[in-house]
C-alpha cells in the first residue's frame, strides 16, 4: 500500500524538483505551514504543491512575472474580466508569487481571504510567507488536493494553469517526488506530515497519561520538535534507540504499550 506520510526534508525536495537547495531550505517551511493551514497534508496534496512550484518557478522562490511596464500594460490594461479598470491597472498587478497572482480583482480577493491588503500593496504577493499563503489558498479553493488524491495529475494541472502548459516538467516533477518517497518510506521524522503523525500523536498522548511527555504535543498533521521529543522519551522507556525516529520496532512497542495500559 503506499504511503499516505511526506516525509522529505529540504535536501530531498531539492534533489527531486532540480531546485537551488539554499532556496528550497529557505522557502519550504513557509510552503510547509501554507499546506497545513489548508488542508493539504497527504502525500498527494503535498507532492501536487511541489511539482507546481517546481513547475512553475524552478529557482523555488516567488518571482515577478516576465516581462515590463510597456508588456504588462499591453496585455492586462482595460481588462474588467480581470479588475483592471483604472489606469495603470495592467503593470500595477501583473503576475507575481509562486504562482502567477494577476489582476486587480484577484489581488483584491486573496487580500480579502488572507487578511493581507494586497489591493493597496501588491508587491507583498513577492514576501515569500504571503505567497506560499496565495497557492495554498488557491488550491484549497479549486479543491486541488481532491484531484491529487485520486492522482489525476492532469486535472491538477489543468486547475493550476488553464490548460497542459508546462505538464512535461510537472509529470516529472511528481514522479520524481514519488519515487523519492516511496525510497524513504513508512519512517516517520521530524518534519513528516501526514494521517500517520495524527494517529502517532493520539498514541503518545495515550501512553502519556502515565508518562508525562517532555512537551505538550500539539493535535496537527505535522510531526515538529515536542513529537520528537516524546517519541525519544517512550523508546528510551522501552529500551529502542532513542533517534526520535518511528519504524517499525517503535510502532508495534507504542500500540502493545498502550493496549496493554498502565501496570497496577
Amino acid at each position: 500500500m503506499r504511503s499516505t506520510t511526506f516525509n522529505l526534508a529540504p535536501p530531498g525536495i531539492a534533489r527531486a524538483l532540480n531546485s537551488p537547495p539554499t532556496n528550497v531550505k529557505r522557502h519550504w517551511p513557509a510552503i510547509r505551514a501554507a499546506c497545513l493551514e489548508n488542508g493539504l497534508t497527504d502525500r498527494e496534496s503535498i507532492v501536487a504543491v511541489l511539482a507546481t512550484i517546481g513547475t512553475e518557478v524552478g529557482s523555488f522562490e516567488p518571482i515577478n512575472e516576465f516581462g515590463g511596464t510597456k508588456y504588462f500594460t499591453r496585455h492586462y490594461e482595460n481588462r474588467p474580466s480581470l479588475g483592471n479598470t483604472h489606469p495603470g491597472d495592467g503593470a500595477r498587478y501583473h503576475g507575481r508569487g509562486f504562482i502567477q497572482l494577476t489582476g486587480r480583482a484577484n489581488y483584491r480577493s486573496y487580500g480579502q481571504k488572507l487578511g493581507i491588503p494586497l489591493e493597496e500593496h501588491p508587491e507583498q504577493a513577492l514576501t515569500p510567507a504571503v505567497a506560499a499563503r496565495i497557492l495554498g489558498r488557491y488550491f484549497k479553493d479549486r479543491g486541488i488536493a481532491r484531484n491529487a488524491r485520486r492522482r489525476d495529475w492532469h486535472e491538477v494541472r489543468y486547475k493550476v494553469n488553464g490548460g497542459l502548459n508546462g505538464w512535461e516538467r510537472f509529470s516529472s516533477c511528481v514522479s520524481r517526488l514519488e519515487r523519492a518517497l516511496d525510497t524513504r518510506g513508512d519512517v516517520l521524522v521530524e518534519g513528516s506530515i501526514g494521517p500517520r503523525v495524527v494517529e502517532l500523536k493520539k498514541l503518545l498522548k495515550a501512553w502519556g497519561k502515565k508518562h508525562p511527555l517532555p512537551k505538550p504535543i500539539q493535535s496537527t498533521p505535522l510531526f515538529g520538535s515536542a513529537t520528537t521529543d516524546a517519541v525519544k522519551a517512550f523508546q528510551r522507556t522501552h529500551r529502542i534507540r532513542a533517534t526520535g525516529r518511528v519504524g517499525q520496532p517503535t510502532w508495534k512497542a507504542l500500540k502493545a504499550a498502550v493496549k496493554k495500559g498502565p501496570k497496577h
